[in-house]
């Protein structure tokens, strides 16, 4: 068991590396950052968060301890490497969710509270919060998450078949049933909430101006978003989730799809949860392993009903 003295430099250390995470991640944006605004908002949080570095260096050293070399953790060379290519719109959430992280992280350490550093990091995330380019970001997150419905779900379906013992080519069919009206409702879902989003605008509209004909482009309609377009992309990223499961019932052998279907799905449930910790913050690892042990045991859930069933239909 760790000393309280180890345990000490390690949480200062750790404070500092974040700090200087930060700190490096918001140069490297504002380099990116072609609009001069943003960039000097981006600077001036890289300089905040390198006197909160100063801050932790100084504990360290009035305690004795060294201060090794800084090198950006790979978390940090991941999201400048994906903001170079793809636009940090693309990482936007999970920037957002690195300063609500830090805040809540000093919120239980004395000194942070004294230098006012909870509050500082709250300051730098509400700079950050409203920003246009975040906008895709949640995008994109929305995409993540409606694959990842399409996956968990028709892998669950799936093996609740599989588990009443049926042939595999009833378990395929399964598949593409639970693909083709998943992904019809996914559509028809959203279609259904931007229609009568903009309805409502055109409503309120209608109220604003009297007699006159609403603008169906007037901006607050528009903000909706086109109904027919959200939709197919929620039918298409459904889909693409739900193929995962079926992938291995159509090239695999007969004996060998069932555990092609497990392992494809919790590898792409691993991915999917790598993707979703540039959202919450949380490390790549834990966010895979969690979302893989999550769908995993909806999986087993529905997998043991479907065994239920079976005995109890007297099937074996």
């Amino acid at each position: 068991m760790k000393s309280a003295a180890s345990r000490e430099e390690a949480r200062l250390l750790g404070n500092w590396r974040a700090e200087r995470d930060s700190s490096a991640l918001y140069a490297a944006l504002a380099q990116l950052e072609r609009e001069p605004q943003l960039r000097t908002v981006y600077l001036e949080l890289s300089s905040a968060e390198r006197r909160h570095a100063d801050f932790w260096q100084e504990r360290l050293k009035s305690l004795g301890h060294a201060v090794p070399d800084f090198r950006p953790s790979a978390r940090i060379r991941v999201l400048v490497l994906l903001a170079r290519h793809l636009g940090i719109g693309f990482i936007a959430p999970s920037v957002l969710a690195r300063e609500m992280k830090e805040r809540d992280d000093y919120a239980g350490q004395e000194d942070a509270l004294t230098a006012g550093l909870p509050s500082e990091e709250h300051g730098h995330a509400r700079a950050l919060r409203g920003r246009e380019h975040a906008a895709l970001g949640n995008n994109l997150r929305a995409a993540v998450l409606g694959a990842n419905d399409g996956l968990a779900s028709n892998f669950c379906l799936m093996m609740g078949v599989a588990g009443a013992q049926v042939s595999t080519s009833i378990v395929l069919l399964t598949g593409i049933a639970g693909l083709l009206g998943g992904a019809c409702s996914m559509a028809l879902g959203e279609w259904l909430s931007v229609t009568n989003a903009r309805e409502l605008a055109l409503s309120q509209l209608d109220r604003e101006i009297g007699t006159l004909e609403p603008d169906p482009a007037h901006r607050s309609v528009a903000s909706a978003g086109d109904a027919l377009s959200a939709a197919a992309l929620s039918f298409l990223l459904f889909a693409l989730g739900a193929l995962v499961p079926l992938l291995p019932f159509c090239i695999l052998p007969v004996a060998l799809r069932i555990a092609g279907t497990i392992t494809l799905s919790a590898a792409a449930l691993f991915v999917l949860g790598l993707a979703t910790s540039l959202f919450n913050g949380r490390s790549a690892w834990f966010s895979g392993a969690r979302q893989t042990v999550f769908g995993a045991a909806a999986a087993l859930i529905t997998w043991l009903a479907g065994r239920a069933f079976s005995a109890l239909a007297g099937g074996g």
